[in-house]
């Protein structure tokens, strides 16, 4: 069958401004070339056929006109070829692959080695090949090292952080843009100059304990759970969600492939995934703050334990207006130990409101369908409930964007609980195999799926633009004040 054909259907009985439901996509099986394979599908395209008379017009409301496409797809591949291929799909059909290559090559390769592939001068071989598709946009030789441009462009703009780590990879950019002739763009080079002023700069990275201040009155250096649980529940959130904010929009997701994750406890990995780490340390700071809280006073008495119980009940609400899930989810966590929930006499002493407010809140992660219901809750695009005089208990709007003055339904930020994701990327990594057995190629389509999840990941990190949350250091201090976790 020719990689392009041109179909015509009859369609006497299709009423007008109607038209039959085909199937655009068809399956049609492998192509094996040396050191890779290629998934191959038909694709039907309705397109236009210019009329070559008057009676070609008239007879055209009978008519509609579709061509078949063959599109190739890399299945698996040696590096080499995948490499390769970031070059044939740039802009090309497979608009996925080069965002996919970007999130999750740290699983099988470095950024130096893939950076020294990109930059092989052999790769122009690649302009010779004859298009995967007749008029697809591969570059012929002249143009190779516009595309190499346009993917380190790319690649710097989506996954700065790997040239933060890989300064080699940085020098490598550097001196070819220095011996290419061509002329560079612009923003590649005002990316690569950013990035060297970066390296210059040995400034320790922002911590939030850089902008805590001595706070003056009952909060000194002997601060407890006490003086954090004396501010009102919607501030402690608001500040929470800041400091999940900031954590979350530093994350790497490629930290959080499982072939990565899953190796953090072997003794050569202590210092992997470091912005993963990152955010389960801050989780566990909250559910041991929520502990400590309860606990810590064996004197309190019911009554009063209740009042810290309904508190932190209050504070994980305010939480899930925010859609911050991941402290939302470390409230709930500590609430539901065994060591706070056997407390039996002070569950008894919360009031009905509450109790109904936690079970609300807990189910959102229930195990149920594989979580169903929190999976279903983060694609979810919500409106935050505003303060009015019937309903003082609610939460007062707190995100704020140009999009909210036009539009009834404005944006939001989401900072989700990340282990879902990491179990996610766990299974896929121990389900798929790395390799195509017997072929020893790399399994392209094991880190297709992953993107999958990884995309997910991205997309919540960029709706974190719509937070606006001003610091509050006395409150922080509260929190991250040692004796606060003890």
């Amino acid at each position: 069958m020719s990689d392009e054909e041109e179909l015509r259907e009859t369609k006497p009985s299709r009423a007008m401004g109607k038209e039959i439901t085909m199937n655009p996509l068809q399956e049609w099986g492998e192509e094996v070339e040396d050191g890779a394979i290629y998934g191959v599908t038909l694709r039907r395209v309705r397109t236009e056929r210019p009329c070559r008379d008057l009676l070609d017009v008239a007879s055209s409301p009978g008519y509609v006109h579709y061509k078949t496409c063959k599109v190739r797809c890399l299945r698996a591949g040696t590096l080499e070829k995948l490499v390769e291929n970031l070059l044939v799909e740039y802009q090309g059909s497979d608009p996925g692959y080069v965002p996919t290559f970007l999130s999750t090559y740290r699983a099988f390769t470095s950024p130096e080695k893939v950076m020294e592939l990109l930059l092989d001068r052999r790769l122009e071989k690649v302009g010779d090949k004859e298009p995967t598709i007749p008029g697809s946009p591969v570059p012929d030789a002249p143009s190779v090292q516009r595309v190499v441009r346009g993917v380190l462009q790319s690649w710097l703009e989506r996954h700065p952080q790997d040239f933060c780590d890989s300064p080699q990879c940085v020098q490598l950019i550097s001196s070819y843009l220095t011996q290419d002739s061509r002329e560079n763009p612009s923003q590649l080079l005002r990316l690569v100059k950013s990035l060297e002023e970066q390296r210059e700069d040995n400034s320790p990275p922002k911590d939030w304990t850089s902008i805590i201040r001595p706070a003056e009155g009952d909060c000194d250096s002997s601060v407890d759970t006490t003086c954090l649980l004396s501010y009102p529940p919607q501030d402690v959130a608001e500040q929470l969600t800041l400091i999940d904010v900031d954590l979350f929009q530093k994350l790497q997701s490629c930290h959080c492939l499982g072939s990565i994750w899953s190796q953090r406890d072997k003794k050569e990995n202590r210092h992997v995934a470091p912005s993963v780490r990152a955010t389960v340390a801050q989780f566990n700071a909250v559910a041991a703050c929520v502990t400590a809280s309860v606990l810590n006073d064996i004197q309190m008495k019911p009554q009063m334990r209740a009042r810290v119980l309904e508190k932190w009940i209050s504070i994980a609400q305010y939480c899930r207006f925010l859609r911050n899930f991941s402290s939302l989810r470390a409230i709930l966590s500590a609430l539901q130990s065994n060591s706070i929930y056997r407390l039996k006499r002070s569950w008894a002493a919360v009031s009905r409101d509450n109790l109904n407010v936690f079970h609300k809140l807990s189910a959102i992660f229930s195990d149920e369908n594989n979580h169903e219901m929190s999976r279903e809750i983060l694609t979810k695009d919500e409106i935050p409930l505003r303060r009015s005089n019937s309903a003082r208990n609610e939460p007062r709007p707190l995100q704020r964007s140009a999009s909210q003055v036009r539009s009834t339904r404005p944006a939001q930020g989401t900072v989700p609980y990340l282990g879902t994701f990491l179990t996610d990327l766990v299974m896929l990594d121990t389900a798929l195999p790395d390799f195509v057995e017997g072929g020893g190629l790399i399994n392209f389509e094991k880190r297709r799926k992953e993107y999958e999840v990884l995309s997910k990941i991205q997309k919540l990190q960029l709706t974190c633009r719509h937070y606006v949350l001003t610091p509050k250091p006395e409150i922080l201090q509260a929190f991250l004040h040692p004796s606060a976790a003890d």
